[in-house]
């Protein structure tokens, strides 16, 4: 299953995703992910709120793609000895943290996803039906 990027229409989705990709990028995190997509993304109609969500799932996989290139450039690691150049064992420790911060950037993104879909699940939660089979919000 590919998930295609859909472009964002609108100055307010693309306001959000670099909100909540700038939020993704904070490198001292403590993942408070869902007041913060709460408040970006109070402001939107539901149709840029999938939008967004759809870019932040296409972006944690495109995040899985950079990090399995990176893995592939570290499967000859093994192969390096007590005698490999500092250089080369030095590029080794790069791609490594360059991975993590890849991955943490993934995790974020997907943790950013996650946390719109529960709030629509509430929302959706805290709908009334009447008798007649109308739809009415509960607030």
């Amino acid at each position: 299953m590919s998930a295609q990027p859909v472009p964002p229409s609108d100055k307010g989705t693309l306001s959000a995703l670099r909100q909540i990709k700038a939020f993704a990028k904070s490198p001292d995190l403590d993942c408070g992910c869902s007041s913060v997509i709460g408040e970006v993304m109070v402001n939107l109609v539901p149709r840029q709120r999938a939008v967004v969500a759809q870019e932040l799932f296409s972006s944690a996989i495109r995040q899985r793609t950079k990090v399995a290139t990176l893995l592939e450039l570290l499967r000859e690691l093994d192969q390096l000895g007590s005698a490999t150049d500092v250089g080369e064992l030095e590029e080794a420790a790069l791609i490594f943290d360059d991975m993590a911060q890849q991955a943490r950037l993934g995790s974020q993104l997907l943790r950013a996803f996650s946390a719109n879909q529960k709030a629509v699940r509430r929302e959706i939660a805290s709908w009334n039906l009447s008798p007649a089979g109308t739809v009415e919000a509960s607030r």
